[in-house]
């Protein structure tokens, strides 16, 4: 019972095993105990949910299997262990009667020792009592027994005894008849009937109307009539009546599912014939081992209403395998979930889903969407809280319950636990209405790319853009950093100059003190020979200082290097290994990764442990050479001292020398900082030619993903196109205006990148130079700018300008009608489209009434097709009001909601909510259960609780030609 309440799951069927009594071939022998025993034990190893008891004509096997074994329990206990009959009780016996047509394939003699009559099978509903079976329908058949000279055949009542009055006539009248077996045999091996009259009675009788299927094995005999030849309306009528093809055969599977043109096929051989297969046992071994292991799994209940289900739904419901078709991820599906309610409004019985696709239905206020909520409350909060949040929709708030979800795997998700959490998709009611919407805008842009990323080269580039659009970022602030750095260094140094005083000043001051020293020379006498040595020694004295200062400099700066590199050099390697690490994809603890990057540790340090030697090695020599200049100065002095002497008043002498070496190296300060102001300056035209260059490659990369997109590879299907353009983010935008004063005219801050009424005008093409003006006012302070905030530095105001303010913004078109002028109903198919298409995406998909705005014609063309096609890779778990959702998406599991005291003669069983779940086949009436859930089947309460219910079933029926 557990398994019906998940709804239609796969589970292999053979609907083709003969018993002892197939009398024209049977290799059982006559030991009826060990084929029983045979066959359920090897049908419970071979996890067998359904079997077709199979015989010639008479159902006698299968009523020798029913009365005498599985109506006896006392017989059975003596056969089989308790657990076995628990397994036993759950498998489905079908009978599946075996006849030969009165249309005759003639073939060459060698391979066809007999000709070969056209085989029709009938597998009759179990519910059908075996006598009734014979009374009603096979005494009703006719045989040809005899015929006279211008007269009609004589018939006779399809039966044991008219069998083998026809082998005995036959073997009377045909030697070799005697040798072939027994007068049953010969009778069997003779006798024909005609699949008109089978069905005539079959459809007539009330007793068997809608509890039989016809199947037709074509590959076996109707092969051999070519469709060029005469019998070709014979074998085109013959799949006509037939619900199913016995073949398991790839090919002859993929005619009778239509092919490519479905339509044309259903046109010429009145609709898509499901092919079922089994292993034509007349043996043991042979038994539930088909050829090639084609095995035969049906999607349904193990009832006669399951196999019907692959008449309804062919293409969906059957598949002709070794493995279960069922292969979607345990740990991607839910099993099972319940409430935990000490109040008792809630049973704690758990609700069972399907690995594919579930619809919870129910009345007004019955439970449906607050069951939805909270399963995807428990397993992921903070999806559920976002799209809540978005969609405005409901909470269920205000019930003192935890619940509980449970995995196929067998992991738990707790609405208590809110540390774990798996991946969902949730959509609420209204949210699909949300994405169309101004505010939804941002969340369908994310639905648009998660789809396109799907598509491993968009993922690729996308990887890459994004990249590229974060270095891009990380290079204009960079940029930026360094402006200011320089600009502060420029305002430091301009200051230090003007403290100094100007250049002009100091130039006339030097020239009036070297012409005092002149002045003083000449009194002193000096020879002309003595006036050349002079100006020697005291040049050659200032480039021995000079050297003296840059050597004793190089010293302090090589020392202050090497400390640094000693001091912070492991932590710059290690800051680079970390940064090189965001860039990895590998997982972090690879082995290749950690072997990796601890090569290039070791290799980083050693390298700055031999830098930090060089230094050492070099810093070596600085003593000895500033021994050598002190030297060479000391001699220069000593040289220039008599000459000195010379000169009469010596103490005025030495202040004027002493005040022209001051006002030298204050021109000397003035001349380095004007070369490094200009060098500042150089470098700032370069860097915001660098910002400059950036920016516009900033607004290039988002154009390239437009580019990107537009690819035909990246489009989908079902008419439905997706575009996209690079989209300029006002709010990002306003936090620049904002750093402003707002009383100022915005036109005379932004100019043209706004219109008159303060909207943005963003042109990709163009917007890169309306910022760069910008930045040129606020750099040369334009006066007409409005002012800066209190406490908003110039930096601060420029890296807001600089920022990323772009977006890819995705635009939808459904048969080029864009998403934002469609109707509400198809807006909405189209924005559900996009929602399942994220096929890739594995995990379950929990949705409220997508049939929202939506018409029903709408919903059966296209919104099935949508849903059939997305549950096939991932788990859905829908509520609707639709029956089309329901019956005609062939839902798998259907759950029923109800809330005691909604309606009359609708109650509840025990508690206030109550919930019950199982598949469409599963169909009964029951009024001496208690509680409204469990007095039907989910077939009754579909037709009772949707609208349309009854009409669904019809059209889903019809449509296979199921009348």
């Amino acid at each position: 019972m557990e398994n019906l309440k998940k709804g239609s799951q796969w589970r292999k069927w053979d609907l083709h095993v003969h018993t002892p009594a197939s009398v024209l071939e049977s290799q059982y022998g006559s030991d009826w105990d060990r084929y029983v025993v045979e066959l359920f034990k090897r049908a419970i190893a071979n996890d067998i949910a359904a079997i077709g008891i199979t015989d010639y004509y008479l159902p006698t096997g299968y009523r020798k299997l029913k009365k005498e074994y599985l109506e006896q329990p006392q017989k059975m206990a003596q056969l089989f262990s308790p657990d076995e009959l628990i397994k036993i009780n759950c498998i489905a016996i079908f009978p599946n009667i075996e006849f030969r047509l009165s249309k005759l394939i003639i073939d060459k003699q060698p391979e066809l020792k007999w000709n070969r009559k056209v085989n029709f099978h009938v597998i009759l509903s179990n519910e059908v009592d075996i006598d009734c079976i014979d009374s009603e329908f096979i005494s009703q058949i006719q045989i040809i027994f005899d015929a006279s000279i211008g007269g009609a055949a004589e018939k006779r009542p399809l039966s044991q005894f008219s069998l083998e009055c026809l082998g005995n006539k036959l073997i009377s009248e045909h030697e070799p008849f005697a040798q072939a077996g027994s007068p049953l045999f010969v009778g069997m091996l003779n006798a024909s009937v005609d699949e008109n009259e089978i069905i005539e009675i079959l459809s007539s009788n009330s007793l068997f109307r809608e509890k039989y299927l016809i199947g037709l094995p074509t590959d076996e005999d109707l092969s051999r009539v070519n469709w060029n030849s005469q019998g070709h309306s014979i074998r085109k009528t013959l799949i006509k009546q037939a619900h199913f093809i016995f073949s398991s055969n790839p090919a002859t599977c993929n005619f009778f599912s239509g092919g490519s043109d479905k339509d044309r096929f259903v046109s010429e051989f009145g609709a898509i014939k499901p092919c079922l297969w089994g292993s034509d046992a007349h043996h043991f071994e042979k038994m539930f081992a088909p050829d090639k292991g084609r095995h035969t799994w049906i999607k349904a209940d193990a009832t006669f209403e399951g196999l019907k289900q692959v008449i309804y739904d062919p293409g969906s419901r059957s598949r002709i395998q070794e493995t279960s078709p069922q292969q979607k991820n345990s740990y991607q599906t839910i099993d099972c979930v319940r409430f935990i309610d000490k109040n008792n409004t809630f049973s704690d019985e758990y609700i069972h889903f399907n690995p594919d696709l579930n619809t919870i239905i129910g009345g007004k206020s019955s439970g449906k969407s607050m069951l939805l909520y909270h399963i995807a409350k428990a397993i992921n909060p903070a999806e559920v809280d976002e799209k809540v949040r978005l969609a405005k929709a409901s909470e269920y708030k205000g019930f003192d319950i935890d619940f509980e979800v449970v995995w196929s795997n067998g992991d738990l998700s707790k609405l208590s636990d809110v540390i774990s959490t798996k991946p969902i998709t949730y959509i609420p009611q209204l949210y699909i209405n949300h994405l169309a919407e101004e505010d939804g805008k941002s969340q369908l842009n994310e639905l648009v790319k998660s789809i396109l990323m799907q598509n491993d080269d968009f993922k690729s580039f996308t990887k890459n853009q994004e990249q590229k659009i974060s270095d891009t970022h990380e290079k204009i602030n960079g940029t930026i950093s360094r402006i200011y750095r320089l600009k502060e260094s420029y305002k430091s140094l301009a200051k230090d100059s003007s403290e100094i005083g100007t250049k002009s000043a100091i130039e006339e001051e030097i020239k009036r003190l070297q012409a005092a020293i002149l002045a003083l020379r000449e009194k002193a006498g000096f020879s002309e020979q003595e006036e050349r040595a002079f100006n020697h020694l005291n040049s050659r004295k200032g480039s021995l200082e000079k050297r003296h200062k840059t050597v004793s400099d190089a010293a302090i700066f090589l020392k202050q290097l090497s400390d640094s590199l000693t001091l912070k050099g492991d932590y710059l390697v290690d800051e680079l290994t970390e940064t090189v690490k965001l860039d990895i994809d590998a997982p972090k603890h690879a082995r290749i990764v950690t072997n990796s990057l601890a090569e290039l540790q070791a290799g980083l340090k050693l390298e700055i442990e031999s830098y930090v030697s060089k230094i050492a090695l070099r810093h070596q020599k600085t003593p000895s050479t500033l021994a050598r200049l002190d030297s060479r100065l000391k001699s220069t002095e000593q040289a220039i001292t008599p000459l000195l002497e010379k000169i009469k008043e010596q103490k005025a002498l030495e202040v004027i020398r002493e005040k022209l070496k001051s006002e030298e190296a204050k021109l000397k300060r003035i001349t380095e900082i004007e070369h490094r102001l200009l060098s500042i300056a150089t470098d700032g035209k370069a860097l915001r030619e660098d910002l400059y260059q950036s920016f516009g490659e900033l607004v290039i990369t988002y154009t390239e993903y437009v580019k990107e997109i537009s690819r035909p590879e990246y489009q989908l299907e079902e008419a439905i196109n997706i575009s996209a353009n690079v989209a300029f983010s006002s709010s990002k935008f306003d936090q620049f205006v904002k750093s402003f004063d707002g009383r100022g005219n915005l036109t005379n801050l932004v100019g043209d990148l706004a219109d008159s009424e303060g909207n943005y005008i963003f042109c990709p093409e163009t917007h890169a130079q309306k910022i760069f003006y910008i930045d040129e006012k606020i750099r040369r302070k334009d006066e007409k700018l409005p002012s800066a905030k209190k406490g908003t530095t110039e930096e601060d105001i420029i890296r807001k300008l600089y920022s990323d303010c772009f977006y890819i913004n995705y635009s939808v078109s459904y048969k080029e009608d864009q998403i934002e002028t469609m109707s509400p109903g198809k807006r909405g198919l189209v924005l559900l489209n996009l929602i399942l298409h994220l096929s890739n995406a594995s995990h379950p998909i929990l949705i409220d009434q997508p049939e929202d705005n939506l018409d029903n014609r709408t919903i059966y063309d296209q919104l099935n097709d949508f849903i059939r096609d997305r549950k096939k890779k991932r788990q859905i778990i829908m509520v609707t009001h639709n029956a089309n959702l329901v019956v005609a998406a062939d839902a798998e599991c259907v759950i029923v909601a109800n809330q005691d005291g909604q309606q009359r003669c609708f109650e509840n069983e025990k508690f206030k909510f109550e919930y019950c779940s199982g598949s469409l086949e599963n169909s009964f009436e029951d009024s001496n259960k208690i509680g409204i859930l469990k007095k039907q089947g989910i077939r009754q309460h579909v037709c009772q609780i949707l609208e349309g219910g009854i009409l669904a079933f019809k059209e889903r029926e019809l449509k296979y030609g199921l009348k």
